[in-house]
This record gives C-alpha cells, structure tokens and sequence, in this order.
C-alpha cells in the first residue's frame, strides 16, 4: 500500500518545497529578529490556512472510502484492505 502513496507525495513535496524554500530563504535573509518573527509568523499562519481546507476535503474522502468498503466488507477485512488498525479504520469510518 505504501507504494501506492509515494508517488502523489513526491510530486506534492515536488511542487510545494521550492516555494517553501524561498519564502524561508527570504526570511532568513532579513537582518532585523523582530521582521524575521513576524514574517516567520506570517508563513507559518499562511501554511496552516492554505492546508486546512484540503486536509478536510481528504479526510470527507478518506470517510467516503471507508464507509464504501464497509458496505459489503468486515471492519477488520477494511483495515487489511488499507493496511490499518480496525480502531483506525472505525474512527475513519465516524469521521473522526
């Protein structure tokens, strides 16, 4: 199963990192602490806004699966399917 994840989360890194790269290069690049801060601040609120929406829409995915699968599979025949805990795979299941 892991395989399976590697590539979206290569090309993922592949896109986001540079951006990252930069922004923190630019900060490091400012000689005043206080602007570092505020600036490194500023990203890190900007990078938990900008991942909070699809993490949720991944997660009404994740649920959508689980629940599909449940329709005609076993709780712990979904956790081998997807290579989890049967507690994981329940919790996924209430959207938790």
């Amino acid at each position: 199963m892991g395989e399976s994840r590697a590539p979206i989360r290569e090309q993922i890194r592949g896109q986001l990192q540079p951006a990252f790269e930069k922004a923190l290069a630019d900060i490091l690049a400012l000689e005043d602490p206080v602007a570092r801060d505020r600036t490194a601040r500023a990203l890190q609120a900007a990078l938990t806004e900008a991942i909070a929406e699809p993490l949720t829409r991944t997660k009404a995915v994740r649920q959508q699966a689980v629940l599909e699968l449940r329709q005609s599979l076993t709780l712990a025949k979904v956790a081998e399917l997807l290579g989890l805990s049967v507690g994981r795979v329940d919790q996924i299941a209430k959207g938790k």
